[in-house]
């Protein structure tokens, strides 16, 4: 195999806008357009064929499951969601951008005794 077949052949699916549409049971393409939009899907042209690649299209239709998951089962939804996933890499890069997403909140209170304690408290938090 020469080395453009190689670069080809790892390349990322794509899907046409067609096929967006079949996925979201849209019948307009400019609905289609829309809902890529909002939901901040680039599209890509190729010759005539404007198309989006998979795996952002998947991780932008499967976040509702997965924050369903977080909700029902905060404990075990990686666990879940992994087995559900039929992508190792999409269940990877859905891991890694909701937990991003999540703003770190503190479990617990701080209840400081000194002016020391107080210092100290301050310098953890720069």
């Amino acid at each position: 195999m020469n080395e453009v077949e190689s670069t080809i052949s790892k390349s990322q699916p794509r899907l046409t806008l067609r096929q967006v549409a079949k996925e979201l049971n849209y019948k307009d393409e400019l609905a289609t357009r829309r809902w890529l939009k909002k939901n901040g899907i680039q599209r890509h042209r190729l010759a005539k064929e404007n198309f989006v690649y998979q795996i952002e299209f998947d991780l932008v239709f499967e976040r509702p499951y997965v924050n369903s998951l977080r909700i029902k089962h905060p404990q075990k939804w990686k666990e879940i969601y992994r087995r559900a996933c039929k992508d190792d890499t999409l269940y990877e890069l859905m891991v890694m951008e909701i937990e991003e997403s999540t703003p770190r909140i503190p479990m617990t209170k701080v209840s400081l005794r000194s002016k020391s304690d107080d210092k100290r408290y301050k310098s953890l938090l720069i």
